[in-house]
């Protein structure tokens, strides 16, 4: 975990996202937050120290805060996805896949202590 919270130690400052013209692909998504995605990553390898989405939460200020990364990654047939990839050691990770977009979705709350386990897709601790 120390790895992926290294590499996107920059995000932490919403200006870097902006900087790096990352794109806010769901407006605010309850119990997650907004999903700011790097295109340049999308594709179909899991990369650990190269999340495709950072997740940013607007605080009591209005300012945009860091509160996960997610994984987002496109499978070679997305009418057949197959299994999830491989993600983190051991058994843990919880993987979606999006039928909708046609993607495996993984979300690591490395920032927000999420209740509910770090790799848990929502986080109760977000409001609706």
């Amino acid at each position: 975990m120390q790895q992926v919270m290294a590499s996107t130690a920059q995000y932490t400052n919403f200006q870097a996202a902006v900087d790096d013209k990352l794109i806010d692909v769901s407006g605010y998504v309850p119990n997650m937050g907004h999903h700011y995605l790097n295109p340049a990553l999308v594709d179909g390898t899991f990369e650990l120290v190269k999340p495709e989405i950072i997740l940013y939460i607007p605080n009591a200020n209005g300012d945009m805060e860091m509160v996960a990364v997610e994984y987002a990654i496109v499978p070679e047939d997305p009418e057949n996805p197959g299994n999830p990839p491989e993600g983190f050691t051991g058994n843990q990770d919880e993987w979606h896949f999006n039928e909708m977009i046609g993607q495996w979705q993984l979300h690591v709350w490395t920032i927000l202590d999420n209740p509910d386990g770090i790799f848990h897709p929502t986080n109760s601790a977000i409001g609706d």
